[in-house]
């Protein structure tokens, strides 16, 4: 098992395509910008059979340090957003 990069997932749209290594990487950035200006937006992406990508928000919590922390003190970690992704049916079920 191996690792896929963008380079080799720009490849390989580029030749779906039958085009050139430039138009795959330059097709593939334009759907990798066009969900992060949704999702910066507010809005979220949902790609049938693929899965959801949505802003999530994450409430404040208190957490152990996980390095310098020998006084065994609590921190805050504050509220924040994240990127959160649910697979969809198809690929939750070309994992198994």
């Amino acid at each position: 098992m191996g690792t896929l990069r963008k380079s080799d997932l720009s490849a390989r749209v580029a030749s779906k395509l039958g085009g050139s290594r430039a138009q795959g990487e330059e097709s593939l950035n334009a759907v990798l910008a066009s969900i992060r200006a949704a999702l910066k937006s507010g809005d979220r992406v949902v790609l049938t059979g693929f899965g959801t990508f949505e802003v999530r928000r994450v409430k404040a919590r208190k957490v152990r340090p996980i390095r310098g922390g020998k006084s065994g003190s609590l921190i805050t970690v504050p509220s924040h957003k994240r990127v959160g992704f649910t697979p969809g049916a198809d690929l939750s079920s070309a994992a198994r």
